[in-house]
């Protein structure tokens, strides 16, 4: 079987920005899971996938391993794994971020973004299989996203987006399960969007954890049961 099979649909990459547009090759295949855990990354067939040379290859596999995406034993680099205690730091972090965006809205209670966020997902189509489900969960990082940007602070931002990647990459990994939640989703989602349109600091800040909290238990959960089925 080739591992590789999905990045060659991609086919070679422009010259420019090589070593860049090789990381970002990577870590789709990597964040989509069609490079799963533990996925052995070899440079000399990731530069003949790619079409670059392995230097750019090479750039981009430290930037991984900087990124959480891929580990390096003894020398030879790996898509990373992720366990129970990976997914309880990933929450916790967007725990301590998110919140501080509905409390910077709150100092000012920006009408147009108020009305922004309390209507976010009037538009998006209920979840269902599977495209409609792909685009809620666009539109759920999103909204996420959008929270963070309210801090104003771009180091906050940068931080969350890698949290953020290394989330989606395990929510990608246990997508029946996580789909299996989405009428929950929904309706915590609406719980904060509805908060957020009383200006109520207090229970958009509670539901959004709620939401976060519940998120982290179903990985967990989903998590554990998978390990259980393939006996590891």
């Amino acid at each position: 079987m080739d591992a590789l099979a999905p990045m060659r649909a991609h086919g070679p990459l422009k010259t420019s920005r090589m070593s860049e547009t090789a990381y970002e090759a990577i870590e789709g295949a990597i964040v989509r899971c069609e490079l799963p855990p533990g996925t052995p990354l070899v440079d000399r067939q990731l530069s003949e996938v790619l079409g670059v040379s392995r230097t750019p290859i090479r750039d981009a596999m430290q930037s991984l391993e900087a990124a959480g995406l891929a580990v390096r034993v003894r020398g030879r680099y790996s898509v990373a794994g992720f366990d129970v205690d990976d997914i309880r730091e990933l929450y916790e972090v967007r725990r301590l971020l998110e919140p501080a965006g509905l409390e910077r809205l709150a100092q000012t209670w920006d009408e147009e973004t108020v009305d922004e966020l309390a209507g976010f997902f009037e538009e998006a189509q209920r979840p269902g299989p599977p495209g409609p489900y792909e685009e809620y969960l666009a539109r759920d990082h999103a909204f996420h996203k959008r929270i963070v940007a309210l801090t104003g602070n771009s180091r906050v931002k940068r931080f969350y987006a890698v949290n953020e990647k290394q989330i989606n990459r395990i929510r990608h990994y246990l997508a029946p399960g996580y789909a299996g939640r989405m009428n929950e989703v929904v309706s915590e989602h609406k719980d904060v969007c509805e908060a957020i349109g009383r200006k109520d600091l207090a229970a958009a800040r509670a539901a959004l954890i709620g939401h976060l909290e519940a998120g982290e238990a179903t990985m967990i959960k989903f998590l554990a049961q998978q390990q259980e089925s393939s006996g590891a």
